[in-house]
C-alpha cells in the first residue's frame, strides 16, 4: 500500500489514499453527506464500507481553490473480501492460477500476516472502483437535496452522480515511491467518437463495432495509395520510397504527439505550481494535496484503442508489402522499442493513472491482426508474381503465371489454417488445470450446499 500517501481517518486511524472522488463545488451538503454515509456503511447495509476522508486544502490554496475532493481507501480485510468479490485470480501455492477466496487465503502464494502487499496498488484500485460502483441505490427516490435527480433501485450510485454533472471525476492515485523504481527499471533497461444512433446493451459491443469501423476506414485511409502504386502503377521503386517515408514520418510524430507534446503542454500549464511547490519543499517529496490537484487536472486516458490501432497499422505496413521492402520490419522493431518507454512515460506524467481492468483476451484486436495476416499473404504473392524476376519464368504465359501464384497462395492460406487449427489457444497443461479448478470449485459448491439440503429434507419429512 501507499504508506507515503498515508491519511488519518476521523476514527484516528491511518489508512493509504487510493481512489480519488471529486465532487463538483456546488455540490449541496445533504448530497455530500449521504454519499459518504453510503461508502462507509456496513455491506450488509448497502453500504461499500471503505474509509473516505475529505482532502484538507489550507492556506493560500484555501482562498484560491475550495475543492470537494475525497480520498477513498480500504482496510486490508475488506480488500481481500474485495478480491474474491470481483474473483481476482492470484497464484496459488502449487504455481496455478485460482480465484482467490478469503477463507483459503493462507494457500496462495506469497500471502504472509494479515495479507500486506499481497493485493498490487493496482488491483487494490480497481477493487475498490469495483465496490464503488456496485453501490446501489435502496429506498431513495432522489439524491438527498436534488429532488429532481430520480434514483431507481437497483442501480449504480455513482453512475448516477457522474451523469448528472455531481460527480465529476473518479480516479485512481499514481504511488510516487512505485514510479520512481518503475523508472529507475527503465533507466536501467535503457475522444471515442460519440454514435447517438447506436444503443448497445454491453460496453464490451459498443467497442467491438466502434473498432471495427474504424479499422475499416483507417485500413482504406492507409493503405490504399500503397495498394495503388503496387498494383495500378507497378513501380516498386517508389513503393519503397513511400513505405519508408511513412514509416519514419508515422513514428516521429506518434512519439512527440502521444507523449511529448501533452507533456510539455502539461508542465506549462502546471509550471506556476511546480515553481511554488519546488521553493517551498526544495528537494522533498510533494504534499499530497498538490500531487492530488496536479492528477486532477491531468487529461484522462481513453483506453488501449489508440494504441492497439497504431499497432494495427504498423503491422500492415510490414506485412503487406514485406517481399517489396524488408527494411520495414527492422523499423516497426526499433519503434516498438521506443513505443514501450514513450507509453510508459505518457500513462505515469501526462495521465491520470487508469484503473486496471482484467481481461482474458484482446477481443476484436485478435480477428483484425488474423485478417491482416490473410490479406498479406494474398498481397505478397501477387507481388512476387509481377516481380521481373517471376516473370522471366513465364515470357509467354501469362495465364500460366497467374494460376501458378494463386496456387501458391492458396497453399500458404491452406497452411496458415492448418497451423491455426493444430495449435490450441490454451495449452495442454492449462486446460487440465483448468479443468481440475473447475472440478474443485464443483465440489467446494457441493459440500457447502449439502448441510443446507439436509436442514431442508429434514424439515420437508417432519412436515410431511
Amino acid at each position: 500500500m501507499q504508506s507515503s500517501l498515508s491519511v488519518s481517518d476521523s476514527d484516528g486511524s491511518s489508512f493509504a489514499p487510493l481512489v480519488v472522488l471529486e465532487l463538483a463545488e456546488n455540490t449541496e451538503a445533504e448530497a455530500i453527506t449521504w454519499l459518504l454515509n453510503r461508502i462507509k456503511d456496513k455491506q450488509q447495509n448497502g453500504g461499500a464500507e471503505l474509509l473516505v476522508e475529505q482532502l484538507q486544502v489550507s492556506g493560500q490554496d484555501e482562498q484560491k481553490r475550495s475543492p470537494k475532493v475525497f480520498l477513498v481507501g480500504s482496510t486490508w480485510q475488506r480488500l481481500l473480501s474485495g478480491a474474491e468479490d470481483v474473483g481476482l485470480f492470484k497464484e496459488f501455492y502449487d504455481g496455478t492460477m485460482r480465484g482467490f477466496t478469503y477463507a483459503n487465503r493462507e494457500s496462495f502464494k506469497d500471502f504472509e500476516g494479515d495479507g500486506d502487499g499481497f493485493l498490487s496498488i493496482a488491483e487494490c484500485q480497481y477493487i475498490i472502483k469495483h465496490e464503488l460502483d456496485t453501490l446501489r441505490a435502496k429506498g431513495e427516490k432522489y439524491v438527498p437535496g436534488y429532488p429532481k435527480v430520480k434514483l431507481y433501485p437497483g442501480k449504480s450510485v455513482i453512475r448516477r452522480l457522474q451523469s448528472k454533472g455531481i460527480l465529476v471525476q473518479v480516479f485512481p492515485l499514481h504511488d510516487k515511491e512505485e514510479l520512481k523504481r518503475l523508472s529507475f527499471s527503465w533507466y536501467r533497461k535503457i475522444k471515442l467518437s460519440y454514435q447517438p444512433l447506436e444503443n448497445h446493451r454491453l460496453e464490451s459491443s459498443f467497442q467491438n463495432h466502434l473498432v471495427l469501423k474504424v479499422l475499416v476506414f483507417n485500413f482504406v485511409n492507409c493503405f490504399a495509395s500503397l495498394f495503388y502504386i503496387a498494383f495500378v502503377m507497378q513501380d516498386m521503386v517508389l513503393l519503397r520510397q513511400s513505405l519508408a517515408t511513412l514509416l519514419i514520418t508515422s513514428q516521429i510524430l506518434n512519439q512527440v504527439m502521444e507523449a511529448f507534446l501533452p507533456y510539455w503542454l502539461q508542465r506549462r500549464r502546471n509550471k506556476k505550481v511546480h515553481k511554488r511547490v519546488k521553493r517551498m519543499m526544495g528537494d522533498k517529496e510533494l504534499p499530497l494535496v498538490e500531487q492530488i490537484q496536479l492528477e486532477s487536472d491531468m487529461n484522462t486516458y481513453l483506453g488501449t484503442f489508440d494504441d492497439y490501432l497504431e499497432q494495427f497499422l504498423l503491422f500492415g505496413y510490414v506485412s503487406l508489402f514485406s517481399c517489396v521492402y524488408p527494411l520495414a520490419a527492422l523499423l516497426v522493431v526499433l519503434n516498438n522499442v521506443t513505443e514501450v518507454y514513450s507509453d510508459a512515460f505518457k500513462i505515469c506524467h501526462v495521465f491520470k493513472r487508469p484503473f486496471s481492468e482484467p481481461t482474458s483476451d484482446i477481443g476484436v484486436w485478435q480477428l483484425a491482426f488474423e485478417t491482416m495476416s490473410a490479406i498479406a499473404v494474398v498481397t505478397n504473392c501477387a507481388l512476387i508474381g509481377l516481380s521481373p524476376q517471376v516473370k522471366a519464368y513465364f515470357p509467354e504465359a501469362e495465364t500460366q503465371l497467374i494460376l501458378t501464384v494463386v496456387a501458391v497462395e492458396h497453399i500458404i492460406l491452406a497452411f496458415k489454417f492448418v497451423l491455426a487449427f493444430v495449435i490450441p489457444d490454451v495449452p495442454k497443461h492449462i486446460q487440465i488445470k483448468l479443468a481440475k479448478l473447475e472440478f474443485e470449485s464443483l465440489e467446494a459448491l457441493k459440500k457447502k450446499i449439502a448441510p443446507n439440503i439436509k436442514i431442508f429434507q429434514f424439515i420437508l419429512n417432519n412436515f410431511t
